[in-house]
């Protein structure tokens, strides 16, 4: 699959300018001499141990509450802590990859991490510690948004989801395999040791990094906007702390979500008045970005439900320890991986009809049957029912961000980024709270009731489940009549290119031959040779009686001819007098001259409409390789276009720039 990249990349960049850069979706100058496969491997790294660093605490708090005497509260902020300061990080991120290059982004995020972990490993004290650990969390929001837009700046556009669809299994695959390790870790070493994996990790894959990580644009001198920043803390902080409260406080949850959407609004409104906003909400004004955001959402809320309270059903219900707990949870993230890889390749070859909808319907038909079978402690079965979720859940996350992107100039790419990391991230916050407290108040209500505590927990997680379940159906809902809607429609960076084309007055009809020279299907090899040999022209189309191509024969169909016979591949201009004194030729080549044209053309003919995009009318000249294509109009030929005629009428619209235009693009 890299290796593809690599091909498709060089490809791209074959014929760039001479310092060896190549332009990026957006029009920015690229480095060429960028290793694909091993920069998205290093890159797809450390978004895997950005997000397994998220949940490694979670299995460790009660041993860290004993050591360091601090009560359930204080400890907890060492993971809604942790989960704030990522949303803010991924917030500002897409300032900060205008400011600083990959390579700065990459040992920056990676320095941090590593730095975090080493210093949480020796923390004298729980402050120390907390503080480590928010430190580590700005990493991880560095991390993610950068690997997601470096795979969007060098992966083929018609492999986008396939290639996202593995960042998304790195992202889903981290977090289920923190408790996993770090339990072990824990259990044998002792709770410091839970952030070694980490830090071992980080620091080879920067090592990899001095090797791999390259700059690929260039920076650009923004300056940042610091009232920007903390008004954009002020507002995430404030809706995720009051969302945390909705269970226990819900006056103070409303105060703090109302003060958080005034916050945010003022931030908004700021933004649309900088020059160089720190993030850029111009994306959401696109209504299939703002819609596929909001399936990222229902698609991570729901995702997260089963990564938080499988662990403690299977716990709690099934009386199994942490470690096979976590064992079991990672069977569905297998699952989830595996369709994760299907959805990408699906959303890739045939888009968002029906791929989303199906999707969403298997994660609303699990959580269902979760809901319904959690109170039988059929742990089995549970298991099987959360494989059905997580399957749907791989099939729509990254399509979903895919399909968003798809609707957003290729000039916003970054920003389109951080906005789907940042809620993301404010997803992975809101989600765990909203079920951790439905799970709470009804475990309460069962033990009050005189249920066992097997049984409460049970209860429990089946009522979390029924809200996951709806959130499921909206999703169903909603990617229905959003994939109706964008199914068919064209990409907005097409668009864009299309439009760019035209200005340049690149369109296909001036580009193509209209004095088309054609042989019928009922003519003999020979009619189409010498209309070949007259015209000086390497194929001919085939047309029937009604001037319909049926067929394309060139000197290629006829030499491949030749060669099946045992005759030598050679140009059809030389053959006629090379084998003209040659008495066995000659009975053969008049048999291959007096046979039926079609006996010798293609009669799988690869064609385009005249109202083909000039730039798609590239593709399939270099994709197919083939010299020449039939244009058609209503079925019928009316013209012909070839690499030579893209190729001059390429050049002759650049050379028609001024200087100035010239060297902007």
């Amino acid at each position: 699959m890299t290796r593809d990249l690599e091909k498709d990349t060089a490809a791209a960049g074959h014929g760039g300018p001479a310092d060896g850069r190549t332009q990026a979706a957006g029009g920015t100058p690229v480095r060429k001499s960028v290793n694909t496969k091993a920069l998205l491997a290093v890159l797809f790294g450390t978004a895997f141990i950005a997000s397994f660093n998220e949940n490694i605490v979670n299995v460790a708090l009660v041993d860290i509450m004993a050591e360091f005497s601090v009560d359930t509260v204080t400890a907890q902020w060492m993971v809604t802590g942790y989960m704030m300061v990522s949303a803010v990080i991924t917030a500002v991120i897409a300032f900060l990859m205008r400011r600083l290059t990959l390579r700065q982004s990459f040992f920056a995020g990676g320095i941090i991490l590593a730095l975090g972990s080493a210093i949480d490993f020796v923390a004298p004290n729980f402050a120390v510690l907390l503080g480590a650990r928010l430190f580590q969390a700005v990493g991880t929001g560095i991390f993610v948004p950068i690997m997601m837009n470096t795979v969007l700046m060098i992966a083929p556009r018609k492999k986008l989801g396939t290639y996202l669809s593995i960042g998304s299994c790195c992202i889903t695959f981290g977090p289920a395999l923190g408790p996993v390790v770090s339990g072990l870790m824990v259990t044998h070493f002792g709770w410091r040791a839970m952030f070694l994996p980490t830090f071992v990790a980080v620091v080879v894959l920067m090592i990899a990094g001095l090797a791999f990580v390259k700059p690929l644009v260039p920076t650009q001198k923004v300056k940042l906007d610091v009232l920007s920043v903390l008004l954009a803390a002020a507002g995430l902080i404030s809706f995720i702390f009051g969302l945390l409260l909705i269970s226990s406080n819900p006056l103070q949850a409303v105060v703090l979500v109302a003060v958080a959407v005034a916050v945010i609004a003022v931030f908004a409104r700021r933004q649309g008045r900088l020059e160089t906003p720190l993030l850029n909400l111009e994306p959401l004004r696109a209504s299939g970005f703002s819609l596929a955001c909001i399936l990222v959402i229902f698609a991570m809320m729901t995702t997260f439900s089963m990564s938080v309270l499988l662990p403690l059903y299977f716990e709690g219900a099934g009386g199994l320890t942490a470690f096979a707990a976590g064992f079991l949870v990672l069977i569905p993230i297998l699952v989830n991986a595996g369709a994760a890889l299907v959805g990408g390749r699906v959303m890739d070859s045939r888009g968002e009809w029906p791929l989303l909808p199906a999707g969403f319907l298997l994660v609303a038909a699990g959580m269902v049957a979760v809901s319904l079978i959690a109170g039988s402690l059929q742990i089995g079965l549970v298991v099987a029912a959360a494989c059905v979720v997580y399957a749907g859940v791989g099939l729509v996350m990254s399509p979903s961000q895919t399909a968003g992107l798809k609707q957003i100039p290729h000039r916003l790419n970054a920003d389109g980024v951080s906005l789907i990391s940042l809620l993301i991230m404010v997803a992975a916050s809101v989600g765990p709270s909203l079920y951790m407290g439905i799970l709470s108040a009804s475990q309460s209500s069962a033990l009050a009731a005189g249920a066992s505590a097997a049984q409460a927990s049970a209860d429990g997680f089946a009522a979390a489940t029924v809200v996951a379940a709806g959130i499921g159906i909206a999703g169903t809902v909603l990617a229905f009549f959003y994939s109706r809607k964008v199914a068919g429609t064209e990409p907005v960076a097409a668009q864009e290119t299309k439009a760019e084309t035209a200005q340049m007055g690149l369109s296909l009809p001036a580009v193509m031959k209209r004095d088309v020279f054609t042989v019928r299907s009922d003519q003999p090899v020979y009619a189409a040779v010498q209309q070949m040999l007259e015209h000086k022209t390497s194929g001919l189309p085939v047309v029937d009686e009604r001037d319909r191509v049926v067929g394309f024969v060139s000197d290629g169909d006829i030499m491949k001819t030749l060669a099946d016979q045992g005759q030598p591949m050679i140009d059809l201009m030389y053959s006629l007098s090379v084998f003209a004194n040659d008495e066995h030729f000659d009975k053969r080549l008049d048999h291959l001259m007096n046979a039926n044209v079609m006996e010798v053309a293609t009669s799988h003919v690869v064609s385009v409409d005249a109202e083909t995009p000039i730039e798609r009318v590239c593709a399939v000249l270099g994709e197919r390789r083939i010299k020449k294509l039939p244009v058609l109009e209503d079925g019928r030929l009316v013209g012909t276009v070839s690499r030579s005629d893209v190729n001059r009428s390429l050049m002759s619209a650049f050379l028609r720039k001024t200087p100035e235009e010239a060297a902007r693009s």
